[in-house]
């Protein structure tokens, strides 16, 4: 499937999925909501929550962004879903790449904390069930915050602008609607804004999301379900290794995890500056051996 798309210009298409492709998201989840729990649903961003409830609520309150990115792309793009950047053939590496990566700067930022003794881990515990859930959880928020953000939005903004400004519009947004998270900061929305560019680096010159996508599974998973974290400020109640942070939140992260501290924004600024680099010279000699 590749027809002339029924609205010419990629950023008027984003424009409109963001006011008409949102709201029924919203009117979609409350109906869900409604069906199943006979009201709308416990706000995970204002506490802890059970995360077997959590995965439930997630993929109650977000399905039908899927399905909204869904028509979108068959009905105002004239494009399949798939075109969306999921070939996996040729882009198993930067998958890996992306996953490993989330999970380098997780694991040295935990270091430097725990050296700097603002971080202290406490205790470990393993409940497969918990374990598990924690997988499927944030393999579909990953899957979901991926498709829409960079699958959909940077895709079409990416036919109309600069690739480098499509980019910064995309984490801008990715920030801004994680503000609603509780204990947000100005430095938090700082670091998810860098993520938003990190996540992004890689799709602006493939247009693939399985970096994404595995980098986004692996900062989740591993902040949360096994180093101890809030994940963007959401506790979800279970971990691997039980933490106690100490000292300054500036340092640490505090209330709203690992993306509330000046150790995540230097390191995944440095990660940005090597992937934008890495990126850009496959694509040049990709280019000349064709």
């Amino acid at each position: 499937m590749n027809k002339k798309p029924l609205i010419e210009h990629g950023c008027i298409r984003v424009l409109l999925f963001m006011l008409l492709g949102f709201p029924l998201t919203l009117v979609i989840a409350f109906g869900i909501d409604i069906v199943t729990n006979g009201m709308y649903a416990y706000n995970y961003a204002k506490g802890s929550v059970n995360i077997i409830s959590f995965l439930q609520d997630y993929v109650f309150k977000n399905i039908g962004l899927v399905l909204m990115v869904w028509i979108f792309r068959i009905v105002i793009d004239k494009q399949s879903f798939f075109s969306l950047g999921f070939a996996w053939k040729g882009y198993q590496i930067d998958a890996w790449t992306g996953f490993f990566s989330a999970v380098m700067i997780l694991f040295l930022g935990s270091m430097i904390l725990v050296a700097n003794q603002n971080l202290y881990f406490t205790n470990a515990f393993f409940n497969p069930v918990d374990f598990a859930a924690g997988i499927a959880l944030f393999v579909i928020v990953a899957l979901i915050e991926e498709i829409v953000f960079r699958g959909y939005l940077l895709n079409n903004l990416l036919e109309s602008m600069h690739p480098w400004w499509a980019l910064i519009l995309t984490a801008a947004l990715f920030a801004f609607l994680h503000t609603q998270n509780n204990y947000v900061t100005i430095l938090s929305v700082v670091n998810l804004f860098i993520a938003g560019l990190v996540l992004g680096v890689n799709y602006i010159y493939t247009k693939n999301l399985w970096f994404a996508i595995f980098f986004h599974f692996g900062w989740n998973f591993f902040q949360g379900s096994v180093l101890g974290y809030k994940v963007s400020g959401i506790e979800t109640g279970s971990s691997i290794m039980q933490q106690s942070l100490v000292g300054s939140a500036t340092l640490n992260g505090g209330s709203f995890g690992f993306e509330g501290s000046i150790i995540c924004t230097v390191l995944l600024s440095l990660m940005l500056l090597i992937f934008a680099w890495r990126f850009s010279r496959k694509i040049v000699y990709t280019s000349e051996e064709d």
